[in-house]
Formats: C-alpha cells, sequence, structure tokens
C-alpha cells in the first residue's frame, strides 16, 4: 500500500478535524494519504444518514482512508465494503481511539483488550472490504499490558497492508511522552509496512522517528492542527531538500481564510463558519496580541466577520 503512494508521509485520522476541507488541504501540502473522522460502522449498519456523511470523498484531489470504528465482526462484514464504493483506496480499522464514550462500548482502544475479538474483526474486514485493509492501535491498553507486537502479529496473520501505532497505551491518552521503542519492537516483528505515530512536532521529529524505529512512514496528527506547512516541511525533509516554513501572520491569515472558505464551500455557511472557528483558534496559536481577536472569533456568524477580525491583526 505504502509502495504505491507518493511518499510516506500521512496525516492522522482526528474525529471533528479530517473532514473533507482539511483532508484537501493535506493533500495539497504534500501528504502521500490521509484519512476519513471514524466512521461508526453501527451507525452505517443501521443506515444512520449522518454517518454517510463522513464518507465525502473526493477521490480526484488524492487517495484517501476510511476509518470505521466497531467491535462485531458480523456488523464489520456488512459494512467495510462501503469504504471502496465510497471511494477510499484503504479500510483502516480503529483499534486505538482511546475516547471514553468509543471504549466503553468495546470499540476503538478498547478491542487492544480482547485480542481474539480484534483478529475477528480485522478477519471481517479483510474479507469483505474488497480493497486493502489497515490498522490503527497503541502499544497496549496500559503499561501492565503492552501487547502492540501480538496484535500486529495477529493484524499481519488475517492479511492487513499496514498498521499503524501509536507509542501511548489507551490510558496514556496523549499525556507523557510516546514511547518509539514500542513501534521498532512491532517493526522487526512482522513484514507488513509500520507506520509510526506519537509526538512527531517537526520535520526533524519524522526524520528521527524514521532513523530510530525503522518505519515505513510516519503519520502526522496534531501538530498539523493549523500548521499544514508541517507536511511540506517532512515531505521535503525525506526528500533531502532544503525547507524552511515559517509562515507569518499574514501568511497564516491567509490559510485560515481560505481554509474558512472550503469549510463553508462544503457545509454551507451556517455550519461552516462555526466549525472553521477551531481551526482559525490553531492558526492564530502563536501570534502575539492574539488573545481579544481569539474572543471576537468564537462569536463570528459569518465569513465576512471572520474576515474582519482576522484582518484587524495585520
Amino acid at each position: 500500500m505504502i509502495s504505491k503512494l507518493k511518499n510516506n508521509v500521512i496525516v492522522a485520522p482526528m474525529a471533528g478535524v479530517t473532514d473533507k476541507a482539511f483532508r484537501e488541504i493535506a493533500l495539497q501540502f504534500g501528504a502521500g494519504l490521509v484519512f476519513t473522522e471514524m466512521i461508526s460502522a453501527k451507525g452505517l449498519y443501521y443506515g444512520d444518514k449522518k454517518t454517510k456523511l463522513y464518507f465525502d470523498i473526493d477521490v480526484a484531489a488524492g487517495p484517501v482512508c476510511a476509518q470505521l470504528f466497531g467491535h462485531e465482526p458480523n456488523i464489520i462484514a456488512q459494512t467495510a465494503g462501503c469504504a471502496a464504493k465510497y471511494g477510499a483506496v484503504c479500510l483502516d480499522i480503529n483499534s486505538g481511539c482511546p475516547t471514553p464514550k468509543i471504549i466503553k462500548n468495546g470499540d476503538g482502544a478498547a478491542l487492544m483488550k480482547d485480542p481474539e475479538v480484534f483478529g475477528q474483526v480485522l478477519d471481517s474486514a479483510v474479507k469483505n472490504a474488497g480493497i486493502p485493509v489497515s490498522v490503527k492501535i497503541r502499544a497496549g491498553w496500559d503499561k501492565y499490558n503492552i501487547n502492540a507486537v501480538q496484535l500486529a502479529k495477529i493484524a499481519q496473520q488475517c492479511g492487513v497492508c499496514m498498521i499503524t501505532v501509536h507509542g501511548r497505551t489507551a490510558v496514556d491518552y496523549y499525556r507523557g511522552k510516546a514511547d518509539w521503542d514500542i513501534i521498532k519492537k512491532v517493526v522487526n516483528s512482522v513484514h507488513i509496512p509500520v507506520i509510526g505515530n506519537g509526538d512527531i512536532l517537526t520535520a526533524q521529529d519524522a526524520d528521527k522517528m524514521l532513523n530510530i524505529t525503522g518505519c515505513a512512514a510516519v503519520m502526522l496528527g496534531r501538530a498539523t492542527l493549523g500548521n499544514p506547512w508541517l507536511i511540506k516541511d517532512t515531505v521535503l525533509q525525506f526528500e533531502g531538500k532544503e525547507h524552511i516554513f515559517q509562515p507569518n501572520t499574514a501568511e497564516r491569515i491567509k490559510q485560515a481564510l481560505y481554509h474558512t472558505r472550503l469549510i463553508i464551500k462544503y457545509k454551507g455557511e451556517y455550519k461552516g463558519i462555526r466549525e472553521s472557528r477551531k481551526h482559525v483558534h490553531w492558526y492564530l496559536k502563536g501570534i502575539k496580541g492574539n488573545s481579544n481577536i481569539n474572543n471576537l472569533i468564537s462569536t463570528a456568524q459569518s465569513y465576512a466577520e471572520m474576515e474582519q477580525y482576522l484582518m484587524q491583526l495585520l
């Protein structure tokens, strides 16, 4: 799968973030692969209209992997084919989300606590997706149950094409430091490509992860929020090219407004302007004197208002 991508810089699936607009921008900045937000297999199974909206994939924009979450093999079997139907190039099974509302139902990272069910879910996905299947896991459930290597071997046996490992446990959530050593152990235990994830804040971090763990690709996550320049930075780092991307205030504002327009294009102004607020806040992070503007952005009711507030920073 990775060998077919234009590069090995991948942008992570992030709930409430990686919608069509975000993915389009990530691809414009050079990402080799992007992901949808996580999609409920059960929601698809019962025909929930809102769930299907997550499959808003623009095939022409670039390769998109659809991420599904669920713990019931029969439901996964019935819904895995949706990814290909809507234009995804691969299907990813979420076995790493630590959010309480997800794991309380046995989904996401909770799958790591039951390797047998984990294997059954992957087996169902591989047999019914019609496209390559990948899986995203964490180091383990907690520090007493580090089983990423065991799960990676199960995934390989099931026919999964690649596996992403986040170097924290589910209990860690996003606290503390990611353990890159567990990623290295997974790399050395399987022959399918392993994607390293966790604590990549700069292009240099990405390079270090490749060298330290031997992973086939890196997955950029929260560090890309309001900072798509990190994607281009990392691509150029891997290509051995010079890269100095430190956008000034004007460039950040320009990108924030472009992102806002894209969201409005796909979701309408009422919903779009409200969803764009968090993205604009991320773009402004680190800009001096932005506290008052941030307060105004939180009240923006239209694109015109958003533009008016942002221009005050100039």
